[in-house]
Parts: structure tokens; sequence; C-alpha cells
């Protein structure tokens, strides 16, 4: 049987959710740096004009969510 010590005992009430949490966070970050490079892609496709950003990040953000 394993020897409980003071820090084994710590590690044990850690909560599994600090590790999901950061997981969710990077994820969230992940995708929406997706999505900020498919519309900077969408809106080099267009010719780089300029008033239809709100269009290049709602088609991007369809593109990875459905």
């Amino acid at each position: 049987m394993a020897k409980i010590t003071p820090e084994t005992e710590n590690k044990k009430k850690t909560p599994a959710s600090k590790s999901k949490k950061a997981k969710a966070a990077q994820t969230t970050e992940i995708a929406e740096d997706q999505i900020r490079l498919a519309a900077y892609y969408r809106w080099e496709e267009r010719g780089k004009t300029h008033g239809s950003h709100s269009e290049d990040w709602f088609e991007a953000e369809n593109f990875f969510t459905y």
C-alpha cells in the first residue's frame, strides 16, 4: 500500500475541474484563432476590400460551427 504524505494528500484534493477549465479555455482560444485566420483569408479572397469584416467573421464562424 502506498504511503500517504502531505504531498500525495494534496494531489488528491486538487479538483479535476481546473484541468477541464484550462482545456476549455485553450480550445476556445484555438477556435477563435482559426475563425480569425479564416476571416482574414476570406477578406484576402475578396480583394482586401473594406466594409464587410463582420460578414467575413460570421462566414468563418459558420464554417467551423456547422
